[in-house]
């Protein structure tokens, strides 16, 4: 294909409504999470419907500071206006994806997650010259916050009762009494719905990062799990030795820095007759066709250049795989090279991720 060089018109129309449209929302995800903070969203959620005197006067929030943000929130399609009335009230759909956190559409943190990386924006100058990208912990503790947000609906109420009975034996063996391992358990939210769920089963979480790993043992204060602990992998390895019936991973693998050598780990702390639960983000094995059929292509690569991708070139030899690099066909062949032999892709839709079970 011979690139064009004329301008065309209509199309130049067209680049620069995408271009001011990014634009517009890259300061939407900034106001937005600013109004996630001052908790604005469950204020107009408490009121129903109201102006911004009496968001204010509900609030105690600056009148004129909040009028502005509601005018900005319903230009962008997130907060609905009545001009009858000069009032704006949150739809249905919208309580479901800022709010809802009992919705599968939530998506509330998003927003945290994305404007605590920007913080990282003038180092990644010297990222794109050196290579080497940020941990988590880089991010402040708004990162640990944001992932934990957006991934708590799958994590607290979809695993257990729909995803663990897809795996093969495994919910009986833990309601028998099971050793698990939550690999990168981030803050906790899964682990600790499991290890509710199966008293009679020991689970260990561990993760790299200080701002998750605080994360999860506040939560462990708040619950009544004994057989749980949280630990750092490099203060305490996972062991060497066959010792866990199940190990979960839930959307790490692509964010390591050395994913080979972590599923080498998994496999070696694995017990012969265990399973191996690995989500990961749902992607195609080839950019094109991501670009032409993923529809949370463009997301999901912007989440890669400032959190995901950054995090796995950490170190000098970091793999980089990338948000959307650890595809089913990827996955399948580093477990093979790990030692695993089966390998099945459960059927479970999630529009996000997919879900492997992966044995020896």
């Amino acid at each position: 294909m011979t690139p064009r060089t004329e301008i065309d018109k209509d199309a130049l129309d067209q680049y620069l409504q995408r271009v001011t449209g990014g634009i517009a929302a890259g300061l939407n995800c900034a106001i937005s999470s600013l109004g996630d903070q001052l908790g604005l969203y469950q204020a107009m959620h408490d009121l129903r419907i109201a102006s911004s005197q009496e968001l204010a006067d509900h609030t105690g929030l600056n009148e004129r500071w909040l009028r502005e943000w509601l005018r900005h929130q319903a230009c962008m399609q997130q907060i609905e206006y009545d001009p009858e009335t000069d009032r704006f009230h949150l739809s249905p759909e919208a309580v479901a994806v800022m709010l809802d956190t009992q919705h599968p559409a939530y998506f509330g943190g998003g927003f945290e997650s994305a404007t605590a990386s920007f913080n990282s924006l003038p180092g990644l100058v010297d990222s794109f010259r050196s290579g080497l990208g940020f941990t988590y912990d880089d991010h402040g503790p708004g990162c640990a916050s944001g992932i934990e947000r957006m991934s708590r609906y799958f994590n607290e109420h979809a695993l257990v009762p729909k995803i663990l009975p897809l795996l093969d034996g495994v919910v009986e063996k833990l309601q028998r009494g099971a050793r698990v391992a939550d690999v990168g358990c981030g803050a906790g939210v899964a682990t600790v719905a499991m290890a509710e769920t199966f008293p009679n089963s020991e689970f260990i979480g561990y993760d790299i990062s200080e701002h998750a790993l605080t994360r999860a043992r506040n939560h462990l204060g708040t619950v009544d799990v004994p057989n749980l602990r949280f630990l750092n992998p490099l203060e305490e390895m996972m062991p060497a030795a066959p010792t866990f019936d199940l190990i979960t991973t839930f959307d790490v693998i692509h964010d390591a820095a050395h994913p080979q050598t972590l599923l080498n780990a998994i496999f070696q702390a694995l017990k012969d007759d265990g399973t191996f639960l690995c989500e990961d983000i749902r992607s195609f094995p080839s950019f094109q066709r991501n670009l032409e059929e993923h529809p949370l292509a463009g997301l999901l690569y912007g989440f890669s250049i400032m959190v995901c991708m950054s995090s796995s070139l950490s170190t000098a030899d970091g793999a980089g795989l990338g948000t959307l690099g650890f595809n089913e066909q990827v996955a399948q062949e580093m477990t093979a090279s790990a030692g695993f032999s089966r390998f099945r892709r459960l059927d479970f839709d999630n529009p996000m991720n997919n879900y492997y079970e992966v044995r020896k």
